[in-house]
């Protein structure tokens, strides 16, 4: 039906393939580029703040109650907590399928319930879902010709406003430089003297510290809104601030203390080849085309170099690049398929025509799948990309059978309108079938659950989109362009040609020749075929157990993360000492393009960077594949042999992936211990490790309890504090003001809201004795020495206590 209306109707076919081609082109332009199909993973966080605790009580205040509530929520697949210090983290995995919205909802209802049974210091639990898109899509690194205080304001005024204006971006975020703040540092003696405290000179200071609406006033037929300003406009308004005494009078906040606008000291460093730099992280907004945003920031930066010349911004990540990347290849491969198709088809067919007409039925298939894909909101990344690839051998199979018809119909002597909807209409079915049966296929993916589902979906999707066009485009457009092109002085012509092939001496009679005896011997020896036939397939099953398995293949993208950690404590400036040696050594090796280096901080792109001084990581980026002889991996393996020797830190190389970024990939292992001693879960996971060790291929093995931070701990005598009217919560919040300081209130400042932060005398920061002299105001009006009331001592605590499915977990880790 369909192939007897394309032939009489050639005028409407022709136009109806310019309007797909027309739509399909549309629709290619619209379509999201990305890496990787969108993910929505069932994963949810309760994250709770509260200062200056230590991770033990974090976990019995904070977690545990949180835990035993969260664990009734519907649809909880695994729970899991890290309490580390001053900071509650709970992420709670769902079953795939789970409505997240409705979870969230759920989880706050629970919270609600125990909110009340928290430590009122505590900030209120926060819920949010995961986003693994939520990641950086670009660094960069910015430096100017001044100094990095110049290069920070014009980064933090500038850049980073500059480039959340671009549509598309959801965050920018400036790291590596200096924080402004108005330190206001008390004399201790003076406070005394005065009969004050910190605590109460910070609440002064933020009562004063204000702007307040005062309601109305009517003047004739206006309306006047009345405000009070008592802000403070700059630091030497703020140190001519009176403060009153208890006895009467005042006294001058200069007269009490040092105040001053200070940097505070940098908590992190970062470095572009070994020189000072900036860093700005870019996120993305969820749903966005990666690619797209990724050419806008750059143009922007274009134009804030030629507006600023004396900023030099250079991109050190880039996400879109391996986007562009995978997807160039994906192209490439599939446009060498299908012309390897088509020159496989003049080889066997050995009629121009006939190739011309497949030649044209490839691509209009293609362009036919992208308007399915649009509609059903499929997006254009490197699964969907290996379907198409995937599918253009495929779609080749239904027009090439249509066409071997209708041209046999025409050597037999047929019209050749006649040959086309005679030889078309006797296979469609059969050609119906086959595709339908390739697509059954394909189709159980997408009711497949899990995280399984969410990546091949899109695959099996693109497949039966292009097959289905396949098939209409076998149907119709074939038989039109075969009762036009398929002449009979082009028969005859070709016929001529298969002739010589089909002789004794052509190539195909010898194909015939040799596969008629392969065939004969078969049928003699039926038994000897059939045994050889079991022991391949037995053989090639017992290779599933050697070939080794993961769910994405290792990639070759030019990246390495060196990981350093010192030992616990260690300051900033001790390990920019280690990373600088780490990074003469790799400026030794060829294949090195630049380095990207962040001291102070966990981890590298892509992932979650906890900051901590003791711990800096490198990125290295190496020179394309063409330029370089060795692999990453071989490369890692130099790196590993050169800074192993390196005293006093221990050094991790890692082959990172853009795929390990959004949690796929990567050959590692990781083994859980469970159990509630945290000295026995030590020794297990020790000797796990020592096993581990000796096994053939692993590296980078890592235990996840680290060794405790150096502290001095201070363990209240409640009876005695009681006696003079104080509790710990008091004791505790008297040490953090004195040696942390205490944000008592903003001040406004050139655009910018700067802490004003009171912090105590120094002395009792300078020695663990002074500490015990600190002096406790009591509900009396008297002082007692933090001595009286608490014993302060040298002490390890824990970094952080992980927990899973409620009771305490360490891993062991290997990189394989």
């Amino acid at each position: 039906m369909l192939s007897k209306f394309s032939v009489k109707r050639p005028v409407t076919i022709v136009m109806m393939v310019l309007i797909v081609v027309l739509i399909g082109s549309v629709s290619l332009s619209k379509l999201p580029i990305d890496l990787l199909p969108s993910i929505e993973y069932p994963v949810a966080v309760v994250s709770t703040s509260y200062t200056g605790v230590g991770p033990e009580e974090i976990e019995t205040l904070v977690t545990r109650p949180l835990e035993d509530v969260l664990t009734t929520v519907e649809n909880i697949d695994s729970i899991r907590s890290i309490s580390s210090e001053g900071s509650s983290l709970i992420i709670l995995q769902f079953n795939f399928g789970t409505d997240m919205e409705f979870a969230a909802l759920e989880i706050r209802e629970k919270i609600d319930l125990v909110k009340g049974f928290l430590p009122t210091e505590a900030r209120n639990p926060t819920v949010f879902k995961f986003d693994p898109n939520a990641i950086p899509i670009m660094y960069l690194t910015i430096e100017s010709r001044g100094d990095l205080f110049t290069t920070q304001n014009l980064a933090e005024d500038i850049v980073k406003t500059r480039l959340e204006r671009i549509q598309g971006v959801a965050s920018v975020e400036v790291s590596g430089g200096y924080t402004k703040e108005v330190q206001v540092r008390l004399i201790d003696s003076k406070v005394k003297g005065y009969g004050l405290t910190g605590e109460y000179i910070s609440q002064i200071l933020a009562a004063e510290n204000l702007n307040l609406p005062g309601g109305e006033v009517f003047k004739g037929n206006n309306t006047l809104t009345v405000r009070t300003i008592g802000e403070f406009q700059n630091v030497e308004e703020l140190s001519n601030a009176n403060i009153p005494l208890p006895r009467g009078g005042t006294v001058r906040l200069k007269d009490l203390s040092t105040v001053e606008l200070v940097n505070t000291e940098r908590t992190s460093i970062a470095k572009y080849n070994g020189e000072d730099t900036l860093e700005l992280t870019i996120m993305k907004q969820s749903g966005v085309n990666t690619v797209g945003v990724s050419q806008l920031i750059k143009q922007q930066i274009t134009t804030l170099e030629a507006e600023y010349p004396n900023i030099d911004i250079k991109v050190v990540f880039d996400q879109a690049s391996f986007i562009n990347l995978a997807i160039f290849q994906m192209i490439r491969s599939a446009l060498l398929g299908g012309a390897l198709a088509i020159v496989v088809l003049l080889l066997f067919l050995r009629n121009i025509r006939s190739t011309v007409i497949i030649a044209i039925a490839i691509p209009t298939s293609v362009v036919a799948t992208f308007i399915l894909m649009y509609f059903v909101n499929v997006t254009m990344n490197i699964m969907t990309l290996g379907g198409l690839a995937l599918g253009v051998g495929m779609l080749v199979d239904n027009s090439i059978v249509v066409l071997e018809n209708i041209f046999r119909h025409r050597n037999e002597g047929y019209e050749k309108e006649e040959a086309s909807v005679l030889g078309a209409n006797e296979v469609s079915t059969a050609v119906s079938a086959s595709t339908f049966t390739t697509i059954a296929v394909f189709l159980p993916i997408v009711f497949v659950q899990g995280i399984t589902s969410t990546i091949f979906k899109e695959l099996a999707m693109t497949i039966t989109f292009a097959l289905l066009s396949s098939l209409l485009i076998a149907l119709t457009l074939i038989p039109m362009m075969s009762s036009k092109l398929l002449t009979a002085k082009n028969i005859k012509l070709d016929s001529g040609k298969d002739e010589e092939l089909h002789n004794e001496k052509g190539f195909l009679n010898k194909v015939k020749k040799y596969y008629r005896k392969t065939l004969s011997v078969s049928l003699k020896h039926r038994l000897f075929v059939f045994i050889v036939s079991i022991v391949i397939f037995v053989g090639s099953l017992s290779t599933l157990l050697t070939i080794g398995s993961s769910f994405f293949p290792a990639t070759d993208e030019g990246q390495l993360d060196i990981s350093i950690r010192l030992p616990i404590g260690a300051e900033l400036k001790e390990t920019e000492v280690i990373t600088t040696d780490v990074e003469s050594i790799l400026y030794q090796i060829p294949e090195v393009d630049y380095l990207f280096t962040s001291i102070g901080t966990g981890g590298g792109f892509g992932g979650l960077r906890g900051g901590s001084s003791n711990r800096s990581n490198i990125s290295v980026t190496l020179v394309g594949l063409s330029d370089r002889d060795r692999n990453t991996m071989e490369v890692a393996d130099e790196v590993r042999n050169l800074t192993k020797e390196i005293p006093g830190a221990e050094i991790g190389v890692t082959s990172s992936s853009r795929m390990m970024a959004v949690g796929f990939g990567g050959g590692g292992i990781s083994i859980a211990i469970r159990g509630d001693d945290i000295s026995i879960l030590e020794k297990i996971s020790l000797d796990i490790r020592d096993i581990m060790e000796e096994v053939d291929g692993t590296r980078e093995i890592a235990v996840s309890l680290e060794e405790g931070i150096p502290e001095i701990q201070v363990r209240v005598d409640k009876d005695r504090a009681s006696q003079y009217g104080l509790n710990s919560f008091a004791i505790a919040n008297t040490v953090r003001n004195t040696l942390s300081g205490n944000v008592a209130t903003r001040l406004k400042m050139e655009g910018e809201e700067i802490n004003v932060v009171i912090v105590g005398d120094e002395v009792y920061s300078q020695s663990v004795s002074s500490l015990e002299m600190l002096p406790l105001s009591t509900p009396m009006g008297t002082t007692v020495p933090l001595s009286q009331v608490a014993e302060v001592y040298m002490a390890r605590g824990p970094i952080s206590i992980q927990r899973e499915d409620q009771a305490r977990v360490v891993s062991v880790s290997a990189e394989t």
